[in-house]
């Protein structure tokens, strides 16, 4: 069956029966002219807005209609994280060639739907189109954060330590393995691969690192540590030391890179897609966050500290290096 057959309502009224019941601060979801969400009194509502785009930010014969669906609502929810929040909403407006059969936007919205459930969010809402253009999906997070407990990427302050969640550069390595489809039965690869086709977003750290006023910024990483530090420095107008020997890198990531003969930090520096969070903590905040802990693991690494105007990157002899905002860029030519 092909989408051309059910029409834009027969797909919406699919879509809507896939669905579980919103919960009840929920007042109107899907199917009238706009959604209505209640929020507690005291707290705000945070939006985000990303476009994911065939060709642009996935390849079909790269991922699973799955994981594209997964990955396109995950990175969202990274924004609201960032912010310290937890997203509880989400509209789904999406492009789709005539062409794509019932069961691979089924798989899509399996995707969305899996992120949706692993995150506390509700689909309520969005729009439907045709495309000529390949696969579109434009999605829109709301979340919660307490007014006083918001982070922002603009208040990084002199003296300031600097960490980052989980390990970087693992989501870069793994779309090059997919690009070259290197073939080694080594199982690193696929935890790799995952990271780029399945990302968590650090929803659970971003609410920990608000709640205990650790930061004074935060950004998620996206476009690489490299760009990503290079925001909050434009934005608190601050510099910024990095020790390349404390950048966390996973062993699958050493392992691999070694056996490519690449630098592992050149992935974690201006890969992208990492999906962490890379914030800012106060000099009486930094013995606290060294020793938080979430499960098993350490909550996040030190790599460096804001100073006063430079941005430079420090190697393991020493010598001081000048950080450029080298990532992802859409609009230069030569990236991704």
């Amino acid at each position: 069956m092909k989408l051309s057959e059910i029409g834009e309502l027969g797909l919406i009224q699919r879509i809507k029966e896939g669905l579980p019941l919103p919960p009840e601060q929920v007042i109107l979801g899907i199917g009238d002219d706009a959604a209505a969400v209640r929020h507690p009194p005291g707290s705000l509502i945070i939006i985000t807005s990303d476009m994911f785009l065939e060709g642009i930010h996935f390849d079909r014969a790269l991922s699973t209609k799955f994981q594209i669906g997964f990955k396109a609502l995950s990175v969202n929810i990274s924004d609201i994280a960032a912010m310290g929040g937890r997203p509880t909403a989400a509209l789904i407006s999406i492009g789709l060639p005539a062409n794509i059969s019932v069961k691979d936007v089924d798989s899509i919205f399996e995707g969305i739907e899996e992120s949706a459930k692993e995150y506390g969010v509700s689909i309520i809402g969005g729009d439907t189109c045709r495309s000529r253009s390949g696969i579109i999906l434009s999605i829109t997070v709301l979340g919660n954060v307490e007014e006083d407990l918001m982070v922002r990427r603009s208040r990084a302050k002199l003296g300031d330590a600097i960490f980052v969640t989980g390990t970087l550069g693992d989501s870069a390595m793994g779309l090059e393995l997919l690009k070259t489809r290197l073939q080694t039965p080594d199982p690193r690869l696929q935890t790799l691969i995952e990271r780029h086709l399945l990302p968590r977003p650090r929803v659970k750290e971003g609410e920990i690192i608000a709640k205990n006023r650790w930061a004074t910024s935060m950004i998620d990483i996206s476009d690489g540590l490299a760009s990503d530090l290079c925001h909050i420095c434009d934005e608190s107008g601050i510099g910024a030391e990095i020790n390349l020997e404390k950048i966390p890198i996973s062993m699958e990531l050493r392992k691999i890179a070694n056996k490519l003969k690449k630098d592992p930090i050149s992935y974690a520096l201006t890969g992208g897609e990492d999906y962490e969070l890379l914030f800012t903590v106060p000099e009486d905040k930094i013995e606290e966050v060294i020793k938080a802990r979430i499960g098993e693991r350490h909550l996040a690494t030190m790599i460096g500290n804001v100073i006063k105007d430079d941005r430079v990157l420090i190697d393991k002899d020493g010598r001081r290096h000048t950080l450029f905002p080298t990532g992802y860029n859409h609009f230069k030519k030569g990236k991704k």
